[in-house]
Parts: C-alpha cells; sequence; structure tokens
C-alpha cells in the first residue's frame, strides 16, 4: 500500500464519529495490534516485519497508545470482545510496555469482561517470568510459531529456535497459567517426505494444545527464500506432496479429537480462534501499528508499512487533536482506503465464508446482501458445484475435501472483475 494518503483517508476522527452516531446497541468489535519488530527475519516471512530497528522500539509503544486514543471516539459505540497482538514477534514486548498497552485498551475502549486476548510469541525469547506477566496482564491465549521440530527445517527457515527449546516454553506457558494455546507448524517443505511431517505432529500432539494451525509453505515474491528458490538454491516445494500431508493431518487431528473448522485450522471443542473467525465472517475490526489493516464503520484502511513513519504520522495528527478545541485530527497513519461496493463485499463474505468449514449460510447472505446468491455467483458456483469442488448442504455452500485442496481455483473465480481504469474513490 502506497503511503501517499487517498481522499477517503483525508477524513477525521471527528467525520468517523460522526459517520456512527446513529449506532445502537454494543456490536462487536476485534482489534489488533501490530508489533513489527524482530531479532531476524525468517526467510519465508512476507509479513510487515523488521529487524534492526532498535532504535524505533523506544517510540513505538507510546505512538500504539496515541492511535488508541485517536481511534477511541469511533469505537465508543462498540463492545471488543477479542483483542491479537500480532507482528513481527509481539512477545518481544516488555512487561513494563504490554502493562502500558493494556491500561490504555481498558482505558479508552469497552472490553468484554470475557475477552479473548492472543499474543503471537517465538519460542526463543519465552520466559517462565515474562509468560507470568503476560498473563497477569490478561493475555489469555499464547500463539506460538513452532514451525517444525527437526532442526535442519528449522534452519532452513531460519528460525532460531530449537525443539527443545520449544519444549520448554510449552512447558512454561502452562505453569504461568495459559489453558489456551495454538502452535503453528508449517507443511510442505522442501525436500520434506510425509515421514518428517508426522514426526512433528506427533511431537507437537504430546504438547496436547489447545489449537493447531498448519499451515503449507508458500514462496513468496520478495522474501529471501523466492530469491534461493529463484537463483536455483533451493527446489520448489511439492504440492502434490503436500497435498498427501495436509490429507493425512486432516484424518489424524480428527483421531486425536481436534476439530477442523477452517482450511488450515483444527481446535479442541470451543476453542477455535474467536477472533480469526471475525475475519472469516467478514466482521467489524480495527487494526493499529504499522502496516496494521482494519475493516471498520464501512472502510477498508490500511497503515503506513514503515514503522518510522507510522511513529511521526500518529504524533503529528495526535499533537493536531491537542491543539483543536473540537478535538478534530486527520488520521495521517492511515495510508490508504476504501469504501467496498456492493459487489466487493459479496465477493469477501463469500471467500472468507468458504475457508470455514461451515461454509456459507445461504439464506444469511442472501438477507445481508438482498440478493440471491445464485444470482451474484451463477457461474463460478456452477462450475466449481460441476467440477466437485463445492456443494451445498444443510442450507450452506462450503467446499468438499477435494475443494480444500483446490480453494484458491475456487477463490479466483468469486473475484469481481477489475474496474474500468478511470473508476477511483473520490
Amino acid at each position: 500500500m502506497p503511503e501517499a494518503r487517498c481522499n477517503l483517508v483525508g477524513m477525521t476522527t471527528e467525520t468517523i464519529l460522526a459517520s456512527e452516531s446513529a449506532a445502537s446497541g454494543k456490536p462487536s468489535l476485534a482489534l489488533y495490534l501490530h508489533i513489527p519488530f524482530c531479532t531476524s527475519k525468517c526467510g519465508y516471512c512476507d509479513f510487515n516485519s523488521y529487524e534492526g530497528l532498535e532504535h524505533v522500539v523506544p517510540d513505538y509503544t507510546p505512538a500504539l497508545i496515541r492511535e488508541m486514543e485517536l481511534w477511541a471516539p469511533a469505537a465508543k459505540n462498540f463492545r471488543v470482545d477479542t483483542i491479537f497482538f500480532g507482528g513481527g514477534t509481539p512477545s518481544l514486548t516488555s512487561i513494563d510496555d504490554m502493562r502500558k498497552l493494556a491500561d490504555s485498551l481498558r482505558e479508552q475502549y469497552d472490553i468484554s469482561p470475557d475477552v479473548e486476548w492472543t499474543l503471537e510469541a517465538n519460542p526463543t525469547e519465552l520466559t517462565r517470568e515474562h509468560l507470568e506477566g503476560l498473563r497477569g496482564l490478561g493475555v489469555n491465549r499464547l500463539s506460538m510459531g513452532v514451525q517444525s521440530m527437526h532442526p535442519d527445517e528449522l534452519e532452513l527457515l531460519e528460525r532460531e529456535h530449537t525443539p527443545e527449546r520449544v519444549a520448554q516454553a510449552v512447558q512454561d506457558a502452562r505453569a504461568a497459567g495459559f489453558e489456551n494455546m495454538n502452535l503453528d507448524l508449517i507443511f510442505g517443505l522442501i525436500g520434506h517426505s510425509l515421514e518428517r511431517w508426522q514426526s512433528t505432529l506427533e511431537q507437537v500432539l504430546a504438547f496436547e494444545p489447545e489449537h493447531l494451525s498448519c499451515y503449507a509453505l508458500t514462496v513468496e515474491p520478495g522474501t529471501a527464500l523466492y530469491y534461493r528458490v529463484q537463483k536455483g538454491l533451493l527446489d520448489e516445494p511439492d504440492p502434490d506432496v503436500a497435498a498427501d500431508q495436509y490429507d493425512w493431518t486432516r484424518a489424524r487431528l480428527a483421531e486425536a479429537g481436534y476439530g477442523q473448522y477452517e482450511i488450515s485450522n483444527w481446535a479442541k471443542p470451543g476453542k477455535a480462534c474467536r477472533h480469526n473467525l471475525v475475519y472469516w465472517r467478514a466482521e467489524p475490526y480495527l487494526g493499529m501499528g504499522a502496516g496494521a489493516h482494519s475493516f471498520f464503520i464501512g472502510r477498508r484502511m490500511a497503515n503506513v508499512d514503515s514503522p518510522t513513519r507510522y511513529v511521526e504520522a500518529v504524533n503529528e495528527s495526535y499533537e493536531e487533536r491537542q491543539a483543536s478545541s473540537g478535538g478534530r485530527a486527520e488520521l495521517r497513519q492511515v495510508a490508504g482506503g476504501e469504501v467496498p461496493d456492493a459487489e466487493t463485499l459479496r465477493a469477501d463474505a463469500m471467500i472468507l465464508g468458504l475457508r470455514l468449514l461451515e461454509g456459507v449460510p445461504i439464506e444469511e447472505f442472501e438477507a445481508r446482501f438482498d440478493i440471491s446468491i445464485d444470482e451474484a455467483f451463477h457461474e463460478a458456483l456452477v462450475r466449481h458445484e460441476g467440477l466437485g469442488l463445492i456443494e451445498r448442504a444443510d442450507g450452506r455452500i462450503r467446499l468438499t475435501e477435494r475443494g480444500l485442496l483446490l480453494a484458491n481455483e475456487v477463490f479466483v473465480d468469486l473475484l469481481p472483475d477489475p474496474p474500468a481504469p478511470h473508476d477511483h474513490i473520490a
């Protein structure tokens, strides 16, 4: 996203609040807070994360707190049911800074008593003391990036931890009181046999996590891994091997008592990630921090990627608000955005909903968008039902088992046609 503000994002805290002033009741809102700093950048990672920016860290937490204050008026009619600290490596944030962030959240927002509060973490830096501090602040869900339980595969992925460190971190998290834990894993690694993947998953199952996220390795442009593959230093991942590993994973996790509720996510009963369900159900969420995205009050928005520019922009907006008698401030940290049209909103709801194993409820979709689902997606539905990639059952449209493996082929056909070159947001 370019860092020039588009016309829509020239809005102010005042105009956003006015657009929501008629809201009644307390609709639910998810908050996402982005911590972009890492000790080192993993070779496969294309997230907005940075190493070597330690000099920005002291200014980042104050800026994040100021952004919370800038958005708080617009969120006053919402109840926050989920909070997610993602990155980057949020677990690098000191307990003192986390306390300041937690205090500001509770001061500025209506936080639900049973809020799900997730923090992403790497095993490397987790200590029992740090985990106890996080738990004491109210963080009640830990999402740990494990990826593999084999040292050579961790080296391939440029991860700094060891399998032994994973085991210790899980033990320390349990001792600190974490009863809801997700472990991230990657299958389909280059030169990765089914047996090696089975070994990783079995070792992780022994930790008895409440939730597992298992993702196929993708070689994203711009990453170090992409460069190595393009230069012929590494082979491409084998999609057939990945498919075999995925099929085995689905069967093994079902046997172990995990319910698959999304293409890449499994949970024990009652432990599905409530925050991520907000995304997949196309419900409102507000993102804060460098590069954070939002879908809030009918708008899509994205903050500037650069942590340095983010800090500058937030401080400029905050100071403008302080100097204004009416508390008016332009949201300079927002780099771009749009008001999605009806066709785009329908496509988003359909694509995101199909990621869930439950699928898209037809009646709810049609009531929400005031259009027949067959009218909205006639050609794509006919095509992919004919190919056996989607099916209708129990009043829903969902991916078949084969469709789970070929989901992107379905999704691309559900995307709206690109706008004509002259179309723009006024």
